[in-house]
C-alpha cells in the first residue's frame, strides 16, 4: 500500500497543472542519488543498498511510469513548461528504476522499453530535439546489453547494436526497428536545416535493413510503411530547400527514399512520390538548372531502375512521369531541355532496361525537347542581335542543329512499324466466351486478342500524348515560317524536313483517330 508521501506525489503527478512538482519527486527519490550519480557509478553498489531501495520504492516507479504517458498523452492540457517538468520526472524515475535493475526478473531491456515510450510522448508534445537526443541516447545503451554472447567490435562507429548478440531476439529486434523509424520520424517533423541530421538519417535507414528481416510479416509491414513515410517527408524537405543542403546529400536521400519506397507495400505510390519530387525541383528558381537537372535524372534513373517496363501500370506510369518532366522543362526553362533530352535518350537507349514501344515514346519526347530547343534559339526569346538583325529562321537552326528531324524520321518509321495503325486486329470481333478467357495464354502461348486489344489500347493512348508533345513545337515552327517555307519551297533542304513534319503530323491524326474508335 503507498505511503501518505507516495499518495500524494502521485494524486499531484494525476492532476496538478502547475509547476513545482519535480521537487517534490526529487526530494523524495533522494535516496537513489548516489545510484544515479554518474560520478560514483564507477565504483561497486554493494546489493544490500540497492536491493531495500528497489523493495520500498518499485511500486512507486511502476505506478508514476504508468501515469506519466497518460499525462503526456495530450500536451495541448498543460504549458511547455509543466511538460518540461513532467519530463524531468519521467527521466528520473527511469534513472532510479535502471539504478535497481539487478533486482528484476525481467528481459535486459525492460527499461529500455520504458525510455522508448519516453521517446513516443516526446515526439506527442512536438520535442522532437528532446525525442532525438533521448533516442540516440538508447541506441549506444542497447550496445551494453549483454545477451549471453561474446561481444563484437564490429558495431564500434556504428548507431545500431551488432546484430550477433539480440538479432535473435524478435522483441529486441523490434525495439530497434521502432526506434530508428521514430528517429526518422523526427528528423522529418523537426524540419531542422542541417545536413547532419539527414547524413544520420541515411546512415540509420541503411543500417536499420537487416534488423528488419528479423521481424515477422506483420511487424515488417507496419514499421517499414511508416519508415518510407518519414523518409520521404525529409526528401520532400531538402529538395523544397535546395539552396539550404549539400548536393549530393539530396542526391543520396532522393535515392534512399525511393528505393525504399519500391520495396514497401507504398510502391505502387512510388510514381505520385516521383513526381512530387520533380514538381518541387521545378519550383526552384532557374538559376539552379543544372542542380534541379541532376536531381531529375537520379530520380528518373532511380524509378526506371525499379520499373517493369510492360503495357500495364508500370510502364505507362513511367512514361506518364516522362511526359510530366518534359511538358515543365518546355513552361520552366528552355535551359532544362537539352540536358533532359539527351539523358531521356540515354535511358531508351539502356535495352535491358527499357523495352519497345516505351523506349520509342521515350525518345519521342527527346525530340520534342530538342524541338523546343531549336523554337527558342530562333526566336533568341524575342530579342534581337547587337546589330539589330532578326532571329534566325527555326527551319535554318533546325539545319545547323545536325540530324534533329532526319533522327526523327527513322524514329517515326520504327514507331510505325510497332503500332501496325491499320492492322486487322482491329476489326476482329470476339465472342463472349473469348473474352472470358482473357486472361489465360492461347494454345501458342500467346495473349488472347481481348487482352492484345486492351493493351494496345493503352499504348496508343501514351504514344498520342507523346506524339502531341512532338508536334506542339513542329506545328509552332510551321505557323511562324510559314511565309519563309512559301517562299524557299524550291530548297531541297526545307522540302525534305517539310516532308519530315508533315509526316509527323499525319502520325498524330492517325492515332488521335484510332484511339477514337
Amino acid at each position: 500500500m503507498a505511503s501518505a508521501s507516495e499518495s500524494y506525489l502521485l494524486c499531484k503527478l494525476d492532476s496538478s497543472e502547475s509547476t513545482g512538482i519535480f521537487s517534490l519527486f526529487s526530494d523524495y527519490l533522494h535516496p537513489f542519488s548516489d545510484l544515479t550519480n554518474p560520478k560514483k557509478l564507477c565504483k561497486s553498489i554493494d546489493n544490500s543498498i540497492i536491493r531495500p531501495l528497489a523493495k520500498k520504492f518499485l511500486p512507486f516507479l511502476n505506478h508514476t511510469l504508468s501515469l506519466l504517458p497518460k499525462r503526456l498523452s495530450d500536451p495541448h492540457n498543460f504549458n511547455d513548461q509543466f511538460a518540461l517538468e513532467l519530463f524531468h520526472i519521467y527521466r528520473l524515475c527511469l534513472d532510479c528504476l535502471e539504478s535497481v535493475s539487478s533486482q528484476l526478473s525481467c528481459k535486459p531491456y525492460s527499461v529500455h522499453v520504458q525510455r522508448i515510450r519516453m521517446v513516443h510522448c516526446m515526439v506527442a508534445c512536438g520535442r522532437y530535439g528532446d525525442a532525438e537526443d533521448e533516442g540516440f541516447r538508447v541506441l549506444e545503451s542497447f550496445k551494453g546489453i549483454n545477451f549471453g554472447v561474446k561481444k563484437s567490435a564490429k558495431s564500434a562507429g556504428k548507431f545500431l547494436p551488432d546484430m550477433e548478440g539480440g538479432g535473435s531476439d524478435k522483441e529486441f529486434a523490434f525495439l530497434v526497428v521502432e526506434l530508428v523509424v521514430t528517429l526518422v520520424k523526427c528528423a522529418a517533423m523537426g524540419q531542422i536545416k542541417d545536413d547532419e541530421v539527414y547524413r544520420r538519417v541515411l546512415v540509420l535507414t541503411e543500417e536499420v535493413r537487416p534488423w528488419f528481416r528479423v521481424l515477422d510479416a506483420n511487424a515488417y509491414e507496419k514499421l517499414h510503411r511508416v519508415l518510407v513515410t518519414y523518409l520521404g517527408k525529409c526528401t520532400l524537405l531538402l529538395v523544397g530547400e535546395l539552396a539550404c543542403f549539400d548536393e549530393k546529400l539530396v542526391r543520396t536521400l532522393c535515392y534512399a527514399a525511393l528505393t525504399e519506397y519500391e520495396k514497401s507495400s507504398l510502391k505502387d505510390q512510388i510514381y505520385k512520390f516521383a513526381r512530387r519530387i520533380c514538381s518541387s525541383l521545378f519550383s526552384l528558381q532557374e538559376d539552379r538548372s543544372s542542380l534541379i537537372i541532376e536531381i531529375l535524372t537520379c530520380v528518373l534513373d532511380c524509378v526506371a531502375h525499379e520499373c517493369k517496363f510492360e503495357m500495364e501500370n508500370p510502364g505507362i506510369e513511367y512514361v506518364d512521369l516522362v511526359s510530366y518532366c518534359a511538358n515543365k522543362c518546355r513552361t520552366a526553362s528552355a535551359n532544362l531541355c537539352i540536358p533532359m533530352a539527351t539523358h531521356l535518350n540515354k535511358i531508351a537507349g539502356d535495352s535491358h532496361q527499357v523495352r519497345p514501344p516505351f523506349d520509342m515514346i521515350i525518345r519521342l519526347y527527346a525530340a520534342g525537347l530538342h524541338l523546343i530547343n531549336s523554337d527558342v534559339k530562333s526566336r533568341g526569346d524575342g530579342l534581337t542581335s547587337a546589330d539589330g538583325a532578326k532571329n534566325e529562321s527555326a527551319i535554318r537552326v533546325l539545319h545547323d542543329d545536325g540530324k534533329i528531324l532526319q533522327n526523327l524520321a527513322a524514329l517515326l518509321g520504327s514507331c510505325d512499324s510497332y503500332f501496325h495503325i491499320d492492322c486487322k486486329e482491329n476489326c476482329v470481333k470476339h465472342t463472349d466466351s473469348a473474352c472470358q478467357i482473357c486472361s489465360q495464354l492461347s494454345s501458342d502461348y500467346e495473349v488472347s486478342m481481348p487482352c492484345k486489344q486492351r493493351k494496345r489500347k493503352a499504348s496508343l493512348a501514351v504514344y498520342l500524348n507523346a506524339l502531341k508533345f512532338l508536334c506542339h513545337p513542329l506545328a509552332e515552327l510551321v505557323n511562324s515560317e510559314r511565309k519563309q517555307l512559301i517562299s524557299e519551297n524550291e530548297d531541297a533542304f526545307v522540302t525534305t524536313k517539310l516532308y519530315i513534319i508533315q509526316d509527323a503530323l499525319y502520325h498524330f491524326a492517325d492515332i488521335f483517330l484510332s484511339c477514337q474508335r
